[in-house]
């Protein structure tokens, strides 16, 4: 039963409203097997209140369930993203570059990390310098990041 309940919580969930409609149900049928309020109070009290009690806990479990389910969904997106992201910079010359010899590569000069003339701009791909002068970019005149890779 529990592997069933780990396995299925969307079912779980439907079982627990249909439970709980069956509550309801049978509040509504012992009052209504009586003439008198007086006797019909407690049937609909004690099936109603239950009945609603587990309608919505059905319903909580299958949001929660639902959630749950969407986050998996959008995690397993993002590390394909991820992966993704990954390839493109081992092509790029992301990989195996140390922190010193890193540069900034722009739409045709390359430029070092601390370089003013980068500063603020976020359309910028790091990189190493070799995988810069493969791509055809010259250095920067002003910060020379050949000298300070070198």
């Amino acid at each position: 039963m529990k592997e069933f309940i780990k396995n299925q919580p969307q079912a779980v969930a439907v079982a627990v409203a249909v439970l709980g409609f069956l509550f309801l149900f049978m509040g509504w049928n012992g009052a209504a097997g009586l003439d008198f309020v007086s006797g019909q109070i407690p049937y609909l009290l004690s099936g109603g209140f239950i009945g609603i009690g587990l309608i919505g806990s059905g319903l909580a479990l299958a949001v929660i369930q639902s959630h749950r389910k969407d986050t998996q969904d959008l995690l397993a997106k993002l590390d394909e993203i991820a992966d993704k992201m990954g390839a493109t910079s081992a092509v790029a010359g992301l990989t195996e570059v140390p922190a010193g010899e890193m540069v900034i590569a722009g739409r045709s000069t390359y430029h070092r990390t601390d370089c003013h003339l980068v500063e603020h701009r976020d359309d910028l791909q790091p990189m190493s310098p070799a995988a810069a002068e493969e791509r055809g970019l010259t250095p920067c005149r002003i910060c020379k990041p050949v000298a300070a890779a070198s």
